[in-house]
C-alpha cells in the first residue's frame, strides 16, 4: 500500500513531511491540504482490507493513520501469519470462476502476509506442518489450530509442540 501511496503523490503526507500550512496565514493552501490529506486517507481505506478499514474509520490525519495502521500490523504477529498463510494455500483458481478474482485474493493475502514482516522459520515450519495434516489428519490439524490461536507470544505453541502431538497421534 505504502508504493501505492507514494504513486498518488502521498508519500509527503505519510511520512509526515508535508505539513498542514496555517490556515490563518494561507487559507488557500491549508485548504488544499486539509483535500489533499483527506483524499489520501481515503486512498488508504481503498485498498484495506475490511479490518483496516474498520480501524481507519476514525482517523482524518494521514500521518497518524498510517503511523498506527503500521503498528497494528506490527503487533498482529505470528499467529494471524499463520492463518493468513494457510488461508492463502487454501486458495484454488477454478476455471468456472473468474481467474482474475483469485488472483487478485492471493495477492492481498501475501500483501497482509509480508505487512506483518517475513515469516520466520518456526512459523512458517509450521504452517507448512499444518498444511501436511489437512487430509489424513484434519482432527489433529484442528486441535493444534486452536492451540495456536489460544497460544501467546511469550508462550508460543510452534513446531516442537506439533512434533509432540503428532508423536501422540501415531502411538494410538
Amino acid at each position: 500500500m505504502q508504493n501505492y501511496l507514494l504513486l498518488k503523490h502521498g508519500g509527503g503526507y505519510i511520512l509526515g513531511l508535508v505539513t498542514c500550512p496555517d490556515p490563518s496565514l494561507d487559507p488557500s493552501s491549508a485548504g488544499h491540504w486539509d483535500l489533499n490529506n483527506l483524499c489520501i486517507v481515503a486512498a488508504m481505506r481503498t485498498r484495506s482490507s475490511f479490518e483496516e478499514n474498520e480501524f481507519l474509520r476514525g482517523f482524518t490525519n494521514t500521518y497518524l493513520a498510517w503511523d498506527a495502521l503500521k503498528s497494528c500490523h506490527e503487533k498482529v504477529g505470528p499467529i494471524a501469519q499463520i492463518l493468513l498463510i494457510q488461508q492463502a494455500l487454501a486458495v484454488k483458481y477454478i476455471r468456472s470462476e473468474r481467474l482474475s478474482t483469485t488472483s487478485t485474493t492471493l495477492h492481498d493475502l501475501v500483501c497482509r502476509i509480508y505487512a506483518i514482516g517475513v515469516p520466520k522459520e518456526d512459523n512458517f515450519l509450521t504452517i507448512m506442518m499444518l498444511n501436511a495434516m489437512a487430509e489424513d489428519l484434519p482432527h489433529v490439524r484442528n486441535h493444534i489450530a486452536d492451540a495456536l490461536a489460544t497460544s501467546m507470544s511469550s508462550n508460543p505453541y510452534g513446531p516442537s509442540n506439533i512434533r509432540s502431538r503428532l508423536d501422540v497421534e501415531q502411538q494410538l
